[in-house]
Parts: structure tokens; C-alpha cells; sequence
């Protein structure tokens, strides 16, 4: 009997991404967690990862994962800037992608994964051919919330790599218009070596500044921060943002950050779902990966300060939705994430305000 032939490595399918493919007009489309991930690329490998991204529009719905891309090598030009000749600088640019990775921090840990699988490029081809990981397909295939479009003709005009990293982090908040960053994270999602700049006023002068002032001249994205102390040591960087132009052509203003508002507000109550309630959710959401159904049913109940207080204080408000069964569904939920809210509570207000419950959630009650 003749022996079974071993299993072949099966080749994947080939994409030929179309020479006159306006980029300039495309997105890349990236679920949140890779946006808040950490990694750290040059701005020619920010910029054929984020271009490449950008070239699966097509083949979002691929029963098999990833395709074999294949590139014209003047896409590659065009978004590098890298010389037609100048095979060397191409060879090192992808063999440099192959080895850069990306680390997603779980629960339990972190995660650590490659962009590339395989890339192929034979010296005076017209063409370079790369194929994403495959484990990168929950990230970049299976959008269906929780995603942010990155537009390629803003990411193009930047030229340092820390600009394109902070501008993909705010485009993430954009519908909010402020994140708050804690700022040893900030850093390695920026891709600032742990040795590099590690005084403030370095990080600040060589990486936060220019960042910001390159986004505020070339996109359409006007940017301003806050710096944010525990005790005396500045911990966290608070982001303000804004689109240049609206679509109406207004040009809306700064949003204010949360302890801003409740400032602004005094004794006065706040309106339903005021933002720092709204940005406690989202990080409970995007950071702590809190169950959707909670979030939503939290959604229904905001935080409030009363005339009554002395001293102000968030307290839990509840709306028409808060019956009996409602609240007890509720009180469970906020035992499950209420150290957290705590937490997030207090870098977001820098400490001044404290989070309470009105005796109707209080988490003793039965």
C-alpha cells in the first residue's frame, strides 16, 4: 500500500489589491483593543500596517482568514515615501514587520501577537506580497461594534511615529472628545522605550508637545491636555479634542473635561448622563471589558450632585426604569464592577469627589 502523503501546507488565497486604489480616501478599520494595545513601529512600518489594514475593505467577510495581499509596489511608494530602486530599504522594512509584535494586556496577563504571517517581495517585482496573522482576525475581519476607523489621509501627513500613535488613540474617543491616559500606559502605547526620557518634563518637551502640535497642524483634529497629579507626581494626561470642522461647518467647542463640568454645575444637578458618568462607562467597557448588557442597563442610571450636601458628592440617581426588580438587578451589577468605579471616580476628578449611592442601590441591601 502506497503511504499517505503528509499534509501540505495550504497556500492562502491571493488578493490583488487594484494599482489605482486611492488610499488617501480609505479607512483602517481596527477593532478597540488593538488601538489601546502596545507596540512600537517606525513611521514607514505605521504606515504599511495601517495601509494594508486599510486594503482588506474587500475582503472583510473571507471564510478562510487572511489573504495572500498583493500589493503594487507603487502603493508602497507612495505611502512610504521609500524609493522604487532602493530594494534594500524594502527588504529591511518588511523583514523589521516580521519580527515587531503587539502585546494586548488580559485580566490575567497579556497576550503577544505578530502583524505579519508571510510577506514576499523578489527584487524588480512590481509587486510585494504580505499576509496579517491569522490570529489577528477578531481585530481586523470580525468588526461589529466596538471599532474605530483610522482615515489614511490624515495618518499620511504625519512623519513622527508618536504622532500617529496618539492620533489613532484619540480617534478612538472621538464621539466623547477627551480619554484620560494613565501615563506609564500612555507612554508604552506610544512606544517610548521604558530608558527613554523617563523625567516628565523630558517626556513632555520630546514626545507629548510635538506629537500634539504636528496632529493640531496637519489633521483634522484640534488638541489640547491636562496634566493630572496623585499627591505631587503628575500620574495621568487628560486629553481635550475636537474636530476642526463640523459637518454643519460650525466649528464646535472644546469639550470640557469631567470635573470641569461638575465644577461649572456647582450645587446644581446634573443632567442625565452627565460625562464623567458616560466616561466611567466607557473605560468600564473598553478597559475592563465589562459585559455590554451591563453596561447598557448602567446607562439607564447617572450620577448626581444634590443642594443638600455640604460637600458635594456623586450620588446615584434613579430614573423611570428603576423599579424593584430593576434595582435589585442593579445592585448586583454595580457589586460586580463598584471597586472599579471607585477607582475610575477618583483619577477622574482627581480625588474630589467621592462616589455614593442613594439607600435604594445600596450594595448591602438584600
Amino acid at each position: 500500500m502506497r503511504k499517505k502523503e503528509k499534509n501540505k501546507s495550504v497556500e492562502p488565497e491571493i488578493y490583488e489589491v487594484p494599482s489605482n486604489m486611492k488610499l488617501k480616501k480609505r479607512n483602517a478599520v481596527m477593532e478597540n483593543t488593538l488601538i489601546e494595545a502596545r507596540y512600537s513601529l517606525t513611521v514607514e512600518e505605521q504606515r504599511i500596517v495601517l495601509s494594508t489594514i486599510a486594503m482588506l475593505d474587500n475582503v472583510e467577510t473571507a471564510p478562510n482568514g487572511f489573504p495572500m495581499l498583493k500589493i503594487p509596489k507603487k502603493l508602497i511608494i507612495e505611502v512610504t515615501g521609500l524609493h522604487e530602486k532602493d530594494y534594500k530599504v524594502i527588504k529591511k522594512s518588511l523583514e523589521r514587520l516580521m519580527s515587531r509584535v503587539i502585546t494586548i494586556e488580559t485580566d490575567k496577563g497579556f497576550e503577544i501577537y505578530q502583524w505579519f504571517a508571510k510577506a514576499r517581495y523578489n527584487k524588480g517585482d512590481e509587486y510585494i506580497e504580505v499576509q496579517f496573522h491569522p490570529d489577528l482576525k477578531p481585530y481586523l475581519l470580525e468588526l461589529k461594534e466596538r471599532f474605530t476607523k483610522i482615515p489614511l489621509k490624515q495618518i499620511l501627513q504625519l512623519r513622527s511615529k508618536y504622532a500617529i500613535r496618539l492620533y489613532e488613540l484619540l480617534k478612538r474617543y472621538e464621539d466623547t472628545g477627551f480619554r484620560t491616559d494613565y501615563l506609564p500606559e500612555l507612554r508604552k502605547k506610544l512606544g517610548v522605550e521604558d530608558k527613554e526620557y523617563t523625567r516628565f518634563f523630558d517626556f513632555e518637551k520630546r514626545i507629548l508637545k510635538p506629537a500634539i502640535k504636528e496632529i493640531n497642524e496637519k489633521t483634522d483634529l484640534e488638541v489640547s491636555y491636562t496634566k493630572k497629579k496623585t499627591g505631587r507626581k503628575i500620574t495621568h494626561i487628560e486629553f481635550q479634542f475636537k474636530l476642526k470642522n463640523s459637518s454643519q461647518g460650525d466649528t464646535p467647542q472644546m469639550p470640557k473635561s469631567p470635573s470641569q463640568t461638575l465644577v461649572i454645575q456647582g450645587q446644581k444637578k446634573i443632567p442625565k448622563q452627565p460625562d464623567l458618568w458616560d466616561t466611567v462607562l466607557r473605560i468600564l467597557e473598553y478597559k475592563y471589558d465589562a459585559n455590554p448588557k451591563d453596561i447598557d442597563l448602567l446607562k439607564e442610571y447617572v450620577y448626581s450632585v444634590y443642594k443638600t450636601d455640604t460637600k458635594p458628592k456623586i450620588m446615584g440617581l434613579k430614573t423611570d426604569v428603576a423599579v424593584k426588580e430593576g434595582i435589585i438587578k442593579l445592585r448586583k451589577i454595580l457589586s460586580k464592577y463598584w471597586s472599579k468605579i471607585e477607582k475610575i471616580v477618583e483619577i477622574e476628578t482627581n480625588g474630589n469627589y467621592v462616589p455614593k449611592l442613594t439607600k435604594s442601590f445600596s450594595l448591602e441591601n438584600d
